[in-house]
């Protein structure tokens, strides 16, 4: 199914780019045996201001109830105390979309991030897939899913404000701390019953695998800078194991000329 673009606000990318994700060779590998990708829980992840609302935004939304109660819109005249409860029923039910939200994250790079390198593999095992936009949207059509995409707009949660009226945003904001990721990411709403998914009845429970067509999705390969020969030819071998022919080459960090 191609991803949806209009049914709720998200930062589509504008023009077709290089994207990365970096891997350990255990999830590489489970990338390849199963030819899906890990959607992950936003209430698994460590940041624990994935899929709130700024602290800015409860004030802005205690003045707009406000505002509509001082117009006479509602019959009943909600109290002071009837706002504010009505306010943190929101925010109630944004906690509890954080566990049927599932998200698989990259990162809009055109040169490679020791940072990433360090944080989300390994500088001597680590694994580098490059893809781009485009092919990322091609390689999602295998799927059944409905699946979102969005650029993170970051924001400092304790003085800027969320744009807000749409339950997505939290979903495309990301704490200011995490800048350093420019993260592209794909979104995937589970079903659900009242804001509940059923995780027991998942294969595994923190997340979802989502099929893609693998030869689409991956442009080229790069292993680790500190990564032995070994390693490069155990990457070669499982690759071609699966089925996928694409060139590994080593990581530009690296002070080797070669393999």
């Amino acid at each position: 199914m191609p991803i949806l673009r209009d049914l709720a606000p998200v930062f589509y990318p504008q023009t077709d780019y290089s994207i990365v994700k970096y891997l350990d060779l255990t999830k590489f590998l489970s990338l390849l045996h199963r030819r899906s990708l890990f959607f992950c829980r936003l209430d698994k992840l460590e940041d624990q201001y994935e899929r709130t609302t700024a602290i800015p935004n409860f004030d802005s939304r205690v003045k707009r109830f406000h505002a509509i109660r001082d117009s006479g819109y509602f019959n009943d005249q909600m109290t002071d105390e009837g706002i504010i409860e009505q306010v943190k029923s929101q925010l109630e039910i944004e906690e509890k979309l954080k566990s049927i939200n599932c998200v698989c994250c990259w990162n809009k790079k055109d040169n490679e991030s020791a940072a990433l390198w360090k944080i989300y593999s390994d500088f001597s095992k680590g694994i580098m897939i490059k893809s781009s936009i485009s092919r990322l949207e091609k390689s999602l059509k295998v799927t059944k899913e409905e699946i979102r995409l969005s650029e993170i707009r970051y924001l400092n949660y304790r003085s800027d404000r969320m744009p807000d009226g749409n339950t997505m945003y939290p979903l495309i904001h990301k704490q200011i701390a995490y800048a350093y990721e420019d993260e592209v990411r794909i979104i995937y709403e589970t079903k659900h019953d009242r804001w509940v998914h059923d995780w027991t009845k998942e294969y595994v429970q923190e997340g979802i695998y989502i099929a893609i067509d693998l030869n689409e999705l991956i442009e080229e390969i790069i292993v680790g800078p500190y990564s032995p020969n070994w390693f490069h030819e155990l990457v070669k071998d499982v690759s071609i194991k699966f089925g996928l022919d694409k060139p590994i080459n080593k990581s530009v960090l690296s002070l080797s000329m070669g393999f």
